[in-house]
């Protein structure tokens, strides 16, 4: 969408890309500044632990909102959020809930309760402040990893997570639980951040992707039509945005007639 050009016009581009490229939101999502996407590779060394992880969301939580605030207004993300959640309908499970920046967006008239889950009782405590945001929604909110749910087979019309599979240790297994709570008929909402379908832009994403672990607690390069496939999900709806790093994904639990994604 934007052209590529040496010296100082490089630097103008990174500027600008630190917000398109940006995806930000509960459970992890962030704009890129530019120099950190523009900067050498990171010397390879292992990756932050799931504890590590946790912590860094727990530091971040009481300044996330502000902190992304002015990144999802620049890029549209507020938009999209809204698009998405906006399709959620009767009892609603959001995965990686982080500090409800959706509960807004949710449909009195569509939703009958919000059950939300996070693995950071830092960002819960967040969200919890929210809550006149979604009434007259009922909400309940809830200390849980995403990769075991403690919850019934079949039990929800609706599973949302907005930019959690990059944060998550296991995404597959995380997927999977989601397309185990969730009813035959009903519809897994996906507004992720993750691999481009632009090989130049992949490369940055790819050499940024450590430090961008380390600072916000997430992987920004990830295959999320792959992670999402691979998780026995079905695709029924797919947009991209943001150079094809921002996904917008609607699927059902099991094939439909037309799969738009094959």
């Amino acid at each position: 969408e934007i052209q590529f050009s040496p010296g100082a016009a490089m630097a103008q581009y990174a500027r600008i890309t630190g917000i398109m490229l940006g995806a930000a939101g509960g459970g992890c999502a962030v704009a890129y500044a530019g120099t950190q996407i523009f900067g050498s590779q990171a010397v390879a060394r292992p990756c932050p632990t799931e504890k590590a992880r946790k912590e860094t969301f727990d530091n971040i939580a009481k300044k996330w909102d502000q902190t992304v605030r002015s990144d999802e207004f620049f890029s549209g993300i507020g938009r999209l959020r809204r698009r998405i959640i906006q399709r959620a309908s009767g009892d609603v499970l959001e995965v990686a809930v982080g500090s409800g920046r959706n509960f807004s967006y949710y449909s009195a008239g569509r939703v009958r309760s919000v059950t939300a889950v996070d693995f950071s009782r830092a960002m819960l405590e967040v969200a919890d402040q929210k809550r006149k945001e979604l009434e007259p929604i009922q909400l309940r909110l809830k200390l849980s990893s995403s990769m075991k749910m403690d919850f019934e087979d079949n039990a929800f019309d609706t599973v949302v997570d907005t930019f959690g599979i990059c944060s998550f240790e296991e995404p597959v297994q995380a997927l999977q639980e989601m397309r185990r709570v969730l009813k035959e008929d009903g519809q897994v909402l996906l507004l992720e951040h993750g691999a481009s379908n632009w090989e130049l832009v992949q490369s940055f994403l790819n050499g940024s992707s450590h430090r961008h672990v380390e600072k916000y607690g997430c992987y920004p390069n990830r295959d999320i039509v792959g992670l999402v496939k691979k998780a026995g999900l079905h695709i029924v709806s797919e947009e991209r945005a943001h150079f094809g790093t921002t996904y917008s994904l609607v699927c059902k639990k099991n094939p439909v007639s037309e799969d738009v994604s094959e």
